[in-house]
């Protein structure tokens, strides 16, 4: 081989490790069921008041939810229990057109997202909210209950 050759080999090599190595990067945050870990969690190590204690698993109560119109952005805390074991995701659905307007990735036992950002921007108004949390197994990231905490989005 000339030294053409062994250097269209070199560049051919050198962009293939750093495909690959994109790649693996790039799914480190995915688990083995395909789902994503919730990337801007802070941990949480506080205890919930109002809690059932004899529950497996404990799901936190969000009254009512307040945020800027014109915006897509609530200030909030969307946490998983230190004392679960399993991961949680939260779903806002709006009550009244049953649309989605938040969906989060996975989030992992005693760890907390404190931003939501919406699919879209929200007018000004009182909104019939459903949170719905849902529970997923560690090991296989399959579903195992959810529960549905219903409140209001106070736009102002």
């Amino acid at each position: 081989m000339n030294k053409k050759g062994w250097f269209i080999g070199i560049i051919i090599a050198i962009v293939m490790m750093v495909t690959v190595g994109g790649f693996f990067l790039a799914g480190r945050d995915t688990l083995s069921g395909g789902m994503k870990i919730e990337k801007n969690t802070v941990e949480w190590n506080q205890d919930l008041e109002n809690t059932d204690e004899s529950a497996a698993i404990q799901i936190p109560y969000y009254s009512d939810i307040y945020m800027e119109g014109d915006t897509d952005s609530i200030d909030m805390i969307l946490v998983n229990p230190k004392e679960n074991e399993c991961y949680f995701t939260y779903t806002f659905i709006l009550k009244e057109t049953s649309e989605e307007i938040y969906q989060s990735d996975l989030i992992e036992s005693g760890r907390a997202l404190e931003k939501v950002k919406l699919n879209q921007k929200m007018d000004r108004g009182t909104y019939k909210l459903d949170i719905r949390i849902d529970t997923y197994s560690i090991a296989e990231q399959t579903p195992l209950n959810n529960a549905i905490v219903s409140t209001n989005l106070i736009v102002s």
